[in-house]
């Protein structure tokens, strides 16, 4: 059963960075939207604004689901290793 538990471990390790990798890009896609609404709010230009907005959460939402994704690995090699 080790093979098979360090196989698993394997495929969750890069589970587990997939969803770090949406961590990261959503943490930028939000910081990016920040800057678009507040360069709105300068030049009082609405649509760059809402567009900000939108990407902001955009980014938080993909920074979350990327917490989410690897959360659930952490939780299924946790599993594993309980196994063993």
């Amino acid at each position: 059963m080790s093979d098979m538990s360090d196989d698993a471990k394997n495929k969750l390790n890069k589970e587990h960075a997939k969803g770090r990798v949406e961590q990261a890009k959503g943490a930028f896609d939000e910081v990016k939207g920040k800057v678009k609404k507040n360069v709105g709010d300068a030049f009082d230009d609405e649509s760059m604004q809402a567009k900000g907005t939108a990407e902001e959460m955009a980014g938080k939402a993909r920074k979350m689901a990327g917490d989410a994704h690897a959360d659930a690995a952490d939780k299924a090699e946790d599993a594993i290793d309980k196994m063993d």
